[in-house]
């Protein structure tokens, strides 16, 4: 037995599913052979250790590539094979004669009304549906997929753990706040800016240092945001970062910051960082819509709210950056809950034991 992974979320592309895809590819190499059939090429530098574990470039314009790719799933795959999708596009290109098929559902892939058909001729050929969250398992239920079973795994395959615990942490003079996200309208950085920018002005709360790390069409935006408010020397931009300075921000941060919100058709299907964040111990302050409350439990491991509710977001971090002790007590159980639902090899037995079953 084989596994073939068919997608075109992968590395060196950076982005949540494409940690997922390369996780997994690579786990699954160390018990069997594994393909993954990627839509893009990959450098030579590509980290690629284990004998078992092997790639199938892509060179094709994208109208020809799954067909391309289709015919190189069809030279590789034997009839006891597993096929693992990255979604339910990516089954366009798994041959007819593939017995297993494994795919995952993310979330807002599944909010285009005119694309329903399509998904749901797609998803019948499957075997197993994995959500990443209990908001994505609803939606795939709305469509009546009646060919396929159904899971829910959250996609913290990557995420390991951690000794840090901020509880006792020496009191600073700044509360350390962090975001790790795309610059973009539904990440709600700008209702955090003006919360924020109300709340220096009127002296409410300690003083803060706001850390963002990432890049997005709203940077230019944001920027103006910082400098109109007053807030240059109390937000930084650091822009897209490397594993070791997230590790090392994470290591020092008070409180994570991402209320995210629908925007159209685009909305938060999970939420990885928050979990990154509290394997630190640290809680966060989230959204509600999509997946984020599969990875932040309201007012137990942080904070989930409407950030378009302007009285509500200054409410919650005017109590989010004064009260230390509410900080604590939250980051303690986002650390607790993080070892037992989201740790990354108890999340990687669980597909194990779906995928096999």
């Amino acid at each position: 037995m084989k596994y073939l992974i068919v997608t075109q979320t992968f590395p060196p592309r950076s982005g949540g599913i494409q940690t997922v895809m390369e996780t997994i590819s690579k786990k699954l190499a160390t018990f069997e052979e594994t393909h993954v059939f990627p839509d893009h090429f990959l450098k030579k530098d590509f980290n690629i250790s284990n004998s078992n574990f092997h790639i199938h470039n892509n060179f094709t314009p994208k109208l020809f590539r799954y067909l391309v790719k289709r015919k190189l799933v069809d030279q590789t795959y034997e009839d006891n094979d597993i096929v693992i999708c990255d979604s339910w596009k990516s089954i366009n290109a798994v041959p007819d004669k593939v017995k297993k098929i494994i795919v995952f559902a993310h979330g807002q892939e599944y909010l285009a009304k005119k694309k329903t058909n399509l998904i749901k001729k797609s998803l019948n050929r499957a075997g197993h549906i994995i959500c990443s969250s209990s908001y994505t398992l609803n939606l795939i239920d709305n469509l009546n997929i009646t060919n396929a079973k159904k899971s829910v795994i959250p996609p913290t395959y990557s995420l390991k753990e951690t000794n840090e615990n901020h509880v006792g942490k020496k009191l600073t003079k700044k509360i350390s706040i962090l975001s790790i996200t795309r610059l973009e309208k539904r990440k709600g950085i700008i209702p955090v800016l003006k919360s924020l920018g109300h709340l220096h002005k009127e002296k409410l709360i300690k003083p803060f240092i706001w850390e963002i790390c990432g890049e997005g069409n709203q940077e230019t935006e944001i920027k103006k945001y910082i400098d109109n408010l007053g807030l240059s020397k109390h937000v930084r931009l650091l822009g897209k970062v490397s594993d070791e300075i997230k590790n090392k921000l994470l290591k020092k941060t008070d409180l994570f910051v991402m209320p995210s919100y629908k925007v159209k058709n685009s909305i938060e299907g999970f939420g990885i960082s928050y979990l990154e964040a509290a394997s630190y111990g640290v809680p966060s302050i989230a959204g509600v819509e999509g997946g984020v409350r599969d990875a932040v439990f309201d007012m137990k491991t942080g904070w989930c709210i409407d950030p378009l509710n302007s009285s509500l977001l200054l409410d919650t971090i005017k109590e989010a950056i004064n009260n230390k002790d509410k900080r604590e007590k939250f980051g303690l159980e986002a650390k607790k809950q993080f070892s037992k639902k989201f740790l990354g090899e108890k999340v990687f037995r669980k597909f194990m034991n779906t995928i096999n079953s």
